[in-house]
């Protein structure tokens, strides 16, 4: 096996997300995490009106914090050093009709293999190359995402993801702690009202819609070098109308984005991984692959269908809240 990176070793920072109980669980099953001790627990979700008032408190069970770097550590852990292969940026498949004999990249270089897993987005050129369509429809709500070095609010947050909304709709802010001094913080905006900042305007944009929020909101957001926050464009997409083509399949993102209200993003593309590798392992023959293929596809599309649908749901409960019925949208 051979893992092909588009970015270079040094790029590979990120921000945090939450890895949930299912996530976790396929961690464990692709042979990660075995004690179950990665990550910062969990346990509870609070959430406030910008008011400071509680709207709602409960427990999250099976829940950790942690940064991207992190689970990339821990999936390369004990691997051979050759086995990721850094700055290569795909061009295209090598077809010999619904085979692909080999991918090329950008830097000159093809590779053939057996069986092609690819897993490149939101913005998938291997998506495209299926002849699935780009993916241009953007999402109304979007994010920035930091995180940050704050050991008293790290502290006081203990376990506990803080989530607060403006009643009127279209805005709110989170922070999640990841048990070393340090917290993951989001913001989430109705791009209809209010204008998706260039990076640059990054800092002003937090100042002047997020001044109302609670203290420690404000002292987390004025506290992040704005240059380091990452404004997140999301898309509002269908699955792929197909995630495989002979031997080749699309995982995570490029099979199926997700609207962030899900925090299933990571955890997906982590039962993705854990169906293909089993498929994979008990192939014996390369003829087999496309019903192989297919099969990961049967089993994987009703339940991620149903994820798309929750995150538009949670999605337009954001952006026009009813008094009625709380949703309680969460992050990616």
């Amino acid at each position: 096996m051979r893992v092909y990176e588009r970015a270079m070793a040094s790029q590979l920072n990120g921000h945090g997300f939450l890895l949930l109980a299912n996530g976790r669980a396929a961690l464990r099953r692709l042979g990660c995490d075995p004690d179950g001790t990665l990550g910062h627990p969990i346990t509870s979700v609070r959430i406030l009106c910008r008011s400071g008032r509680v709207l709602v408190e409960h427990p999250l069970e099976g829940a950790v914090a942690m940064l991207r770097h992190q689970l990339l550590n821990v999936l390369l852990r004990g691997a051979p050093d050759h086995l990721v292969h850094y700055n290569h940026q795909f061009v295209r498949f090598d077809w010999h009709r619904d085979r692909a004999r080999a991918v090329c990249f950008q830097n000159g270089q093809a590779h053939e293999a057996d069986a092609f897993i690819a897993a490149d987005g939101v913005r998938s050129s291997c998506r495209l190359s299926l002849g699935c369509g780009a993916m241009t429809n953007p999402g109304r709500v979007k994010e920035i995402v930091a995180h940050v070095r704050q050991p008293l609010v790290a502290a006081e947050l203990g376990h506990r993801f803080l989530k607060v909304l403006d009643p009127s709709g279209g805005l709110a802010a989170g922070l999640v702690p990841l048990g070393d001094d340090r917290l993951v913080w989001f913001v989430q905006f109705d791009s209809e009202r209010f204008i998706a900042p260039q990076p640059s305007e990054v800092g002003a944009f937090l100042e002047e819609h997020f001044r109302g929020f609670p203290a420690v909101v404000r002292h987390v957001l004025g506290a992040t070098d704005p240059a380091r926050a990452h404004v997140w464009h999301t898309v509002d997409e269908e699955p792929a109308t197909r995630w495989s083509k002979g031997n080749v399949a699309l995982a995570g993102d490029a099979a199926h984005p997700l609207l962030p209200f899900t925090s299933q993003g990571v955890n997906a593309a982590l039962e993705d991984a854990v169906l293909l590798s089993g498929l994979l392992l008990d192939c014996r023959d390369a003829a087999d692959l496309p019903d192989l293929l297919t099969a990961y596809e049967r089993q994987r599309r009703p339940s991620l269908q149903g994820c798309v649908e929750a995150g538009r749901q949670m999605a337009r409960a954001f952006v026009q809240p009813s008094s009625s019925r709380f949703q309680m949208p969460l992050m990616a």
